[in-house]
């Protein structure tokens, strides 16, 4: 802004200086030559008084008069010529190639000539030059000064709205406006006062309204969790246990997402990642999943190494997931394949299906909010948000292909195991014998950001490694069966 403010009214100064300098210069070279031809004039009259005097006296006309003339000039070189009855006197030096002269004849017959060589000529209108050259930087300077002091004048309050605006996106306290003195801004100061009071109280308004949304959800989720509880312990049917098991982890789940959602008003930090195991993450979405694929007659399929360590957090990374595979039951057809890719660096999850595939125009944006299929119901949310919580992890989301519709979830790969460690062999074990205490562990190695080791072989069996991919495939519906907890 100041560098601009300076910029035009430099510019404004040189053109008013060249529009009114030019004509007025020209003016000015005029009436110096004027004053002149005047000065000529004025001393040809006073040679001729003084010549004609002499005259009428019957002197004689000499040098020496003439001379005083000269003299009595002292800032031009004049050169005085008389002639009388066939007689020429003269004074000064005779000027050559130009100048200006003026003569005239007395009442007694003299001719009288007066000269100036060009070198005054130009002198003086040098001097003409000087003054006017003189003025012009004057006027230049005046401007540049006056142009600095507006330029700084107005852009103080500016870098002060600035840093106010600044201040008002990220949160900070603002304190009172001062005015400035110019009536534009101050009224975009406090437009922009009351548009953030306005915002805060929106903000406040909304994060109120999701912790106190969440808080009271914790209520029933904590009643429906000691009926669960209450039913796994109970039950002798083994489906019946089953079921009750996988919806006490999807209830610990909804308990995590609540408690993010109270604590996120209460947090500018984001959160740190931590190393999740995909094996674990992707059988829950078997487990889940598997049965509306099923009354869909369709079929889910889950390919996973062994060990799939990245770098992420476990509940965010499973609504990722789960979204991704919602989408291919509700919008794709035939069988749905979730395949895990890895090598040292990097890891990436591949959800696909049979079905015709996303338009191109609709694959361009398909994960801006509020963008979806002309079929669907939804709000256009769950790609846009699931994108937002894999990039608060380091990841990407991209969609691979158009038709068949493919999504990658891109991870960073984390250290792992490659096998089964003693002490969750042991763990196993201590459940067959004690469901309900075995509920008890899974729960607290769940919220303590691990989640149980997923054994996708039947009881009593061990996993054959296919290949050299160490890659197993997850049957649909495969859960990990508890024994019923033995009666004393």
């Amino acid at each position: 802004m100041r560098q601009r403010v300076l910029q035009a009214t430099i510019i404004t100064v040189l053109l008013a200086v060249l529009m009114l300098g030019i004509p007025l210069g020209f003016s000015w070279l005029q009436l110096v030559r004027q004053n002149l031809t005047n000065d000529l004039n004025s001393i040809l009259d006073e040679v001729r008084v003084d010549t004609e005097t002499r005259l009428q006296e019957d002197g004689e006309i000499d040098d020496a008069l003439l001379q005083r003339h000269v003299d009595a000039q002292s800032d031009l070189s004049l050169y005085i010529s008389v002639t009388y009855e066939d007689n020429q006197y003269t004074a000064g030096e005779q000027p050559s190639g130009g100048g200006s002269s003026s003569n005239t004849n007395g009442a007694s017959g003299q001719a009288i000539t007066v000269a100036i060589p060009e070198s005054d000529v130009r002198a003086h209108t040098a001097s003409a030059w000087v003054l006017m050259t003189v003025a012009g930087l004057a006027a230049l300077s005046i401007g540049v000064s006056v142009a600095l002091w507006q330029a700084q004048r107005i852009s103080m309050p500016l870098a002060r709205l600035s840093r106010r605006a600044e201040e008002m996106g990220s949160g900070r306290s603002r304190g009172p406006w001062n005015p400035s003195g110019i009536v534009e801004i101050d009224d975009v100061a406090e437009e922009l006062a009351r548009s953030g009071a306005m915002l805060n109280e929106r903000l406040e308004a909304e994060s109120r309204l999701a912790s106190d949304a969440s808080h009271q959800l914790r209520t029933p989720l904590t009643a429906l969790s000691m009926r669960l509880d209450e039913i796994l312990a109970t039950s002798s049917e083994e489906w019946v246990r089953d079921e009750a098991r996988i919806s006490l982890e999807q209830i610990d789940r909804l308990t995590e997402v609540v408690h993010d959602l109270i604590n996120a008003p209460r947090s500018s930090q984001r959160r740190t990642p931590g190393v999740v195991e995909l094996r674990t993450v992707l059988t829950q979405q078997s487990e889940e999943w598997s049965p509306a694929y099923r009354r869909a007659g369709r079929e889910l399929r889950v390919q996973v190494p062994r060990s799939a360590a990245v770098w992420g957090s476990t509940g965010p990374l499973t609504q990722v997931i789960a979204t991704l595979i919602e989408n291919a039951l509700a919008h794709g057809d035939g069988r749905t394949t979730v395949k895990v890719r890895r090598n040292d660096h990097s890891t990436v999850v591949e959800v696909a299906d049979e079905g015709p595939g996303i338009d191109a125009e609709l694959g361009a944006r398909i994960f801006e909010r509020s963008v979806s299929g002309r079929s669907s119901s939804g709000t256009g949310v769950g790609l846009a948000l699931a994108r937002t919580l894999v990039e608060d992890d380091g990841g990407r989301l991209e969609l691979l292909t158009e038709s068949p519709a493919t999504f990658g979830v891109f991870l960073i790969s984390a250290p792992g195991e490659t096998d089964v460690d003693p002490e969750e062999d042991a763990y196993e074990e201590s459940r067959s014998g004690r469901g309900h205490r075995a509920r008890g562990a899974r729960v607290r190695s769940a919220r303590s950001g691990r989640g149980p080791r997923a054994d996708m072989t039947p009881q009593g069996g061990r996993a054959h490694r296919t290949g050299g991919d160490d890659l197993d495939s997850l049957p649909q519906g495969s859960v990990v069966r508890r024994r019923p907890r033995s009666e004393a």
